[in-house]
């Protein structure tokens, strides 16, 4: 009889056990490896971009913060100076620093050239012209640039150059007469210094030496161009002394010239060297404190004296001083009329930036507004609030102003 376990056992499938292959355990463990840095670099991950994305959110709203106040500190500007100005232009602050209000236009004087513009920033004409330390000043139709450190000064019009000089000695100070008369105070050597007179088209007219009267410090014209007065400073003694010494100008210059005229010294021992004609036959002359109205053959103190004396400007029927009561202290103006009475007393601010007369109104632009006053009665008929700092304020025209800003050109309406 068949054994018939045996026979089961020899149909069931016989089941082969293969070796595993070394290869594939190893790549096994590999991608556990993989797997399990993948888990942990997530659960760093995460936390990681958490962090980035809190900051980020705090940088946006700082940018956004800042962005705002920009904008909203620039509307002020656009508002005051951008939508209410007739003309004007953009520049940078090196650029606003070299330009003048001229006639209908500006000057631009930098160390190698004088250029006019136009009140829109285009060129009319320009002059190459080699200066250390330029300094420009106006009287009517004419302003003359000079090397306050060199010896080239030269004389423009709103059509051009009208002459352009060299002179013997360097410049210290000078001035401009409304017709183009001019009169600089020059270095020579065998003297306190010179005052060198020259006619509009640049031929010379007159010279005087300083051989007993000290230094020469400042000068000014009158009115009607009459006169020259010269301040001085005599050093000789153990004491500075002041001086103001005047000269006589004819009309008909082609047969006579400038003669001295008046010589006198007020009883003060300080630098007097800002000077301004309150008429034609006065002149008002200021030291750190003390000021001086000298005329037909009188010397009068004005009482009671300043603190501090920042400038003095003349204006028609008088003479204005700026000071203030000390150092660090808010500016005020005085004015006087041509008999030497106080007319006004004015406060002004805490810095004046620049000033501008026309007849006897006076356009001050002290802190961050411009002031309309009429000196004779010291009332402040305009006042103009401008939100960018202000390099220089002119009359421009009748009845408008040109303000030059550290950011650009404007020109308004008063």
């Amino acid at each position: 009889m068949p054994d018939n376990r045996n026979e089961e056992m020899r149909r069931r499938p016989v089941q082969i056990r293969r070796k595993p292959d070394v290869n594939e355990e190893g790549q096994q463990q590999k991608k556990e490896k993989k797997e399990k840095k993948e888990k942990v670099s997530q659960r760093y991950a995460t936390p990681f971009l958490v962090i980035l994305c809190v900051l980020m959110a705090a940088v946006t709203i700082v940018l956004v913060y800042m962005i705002r106040n920009h904008v909203e500190a620039k509307k002020g500007v656009k508002e005051q100076l951008r939508l209410s100005a007739i003309a004007g232009f953009d520049c940078e602050y090196t650029e606003a620093q070299q330009l003048y209000p001229f006639q209908s236009g500006l000057l631009k004087v930098t160390n190698n050239r004088v250029a006019y513009l136009s009140i829109s920033g285009n060129e009319v004409f320009g002059v190459d012209i080699e200066m250390s330390s330029p300094v420009c000043i106006q009287s009517g139709a004419y302003a003359m640039v000079a090397d306050a450190e060199g010896f080239v000064c030269a004389l423009f019009s709103e059509e051009g150059l009208v002459f352009k000089s060299h002179m013997t000695g360097k410049i210290g100070s000078f001035a401009l007469a409304p017709s183009g008369l001019s009169a600089l105070i020059i270095d020579e050597g065998d003297s306190f210094g010179c005052v060198y007179m020259m006619e509009k088209d640049g031929t010379f007219l007159a010279k005087w030496s300083s051989y007993e009267s000290g230094y020469p410090l400042s000068l000014a014209f009158a009115p009607d161009e009459s006169t020259l007065s010269v301040s001085l400073v005599d050093t000789d003694g153990s004491q500075m002394i002041p001086h103001v010494k005047q000269f006589t100008i004819p009309k008909d210059r082609t047969s006579a010239r400038p003669t001295e005229y008046a010589f006198y010294s007020p009883v003060l021992f300080d630098v007097m060297p800002l000077l301004a004609y309150m008429g034609t036959d006065k002149v008002m002359v200021a030291g750190i404190s003390d000021v001086a109205v000298i005329g037909n053959g009188n010397c009068n103190m004005v009482d009671p004296s300043f603190a501090c004396v920042s400038s003095i400007f003349p204006f028609d029927g008088g003479c204005a001083v700026i000071f203030s009561d000390g150092i660090d202290q808010p500016l005020r103006l005085s004015a006087f009329n041509s008999s030497g009475n106080k007319c006004c007393d004015i406060a002004l601010g805490n810095d004046v930036h620049s000033f501008s007369v026309s007849g006897s109104r006076a356009l001050i632009a002290v802190d961050e507004q411009i002031l309309l006053i009429d000196l004779p009665s010291g009332r402040i008929s305009s006042t103009l609030t401008v939100d960018e700092p202000i390099l220089r304020v002119s009359f421009f025209g009748s009845k408008n102003v040109c303000v030059i800003t550290n950011a650009g050109v404007r020109e308004i309406a008063l």
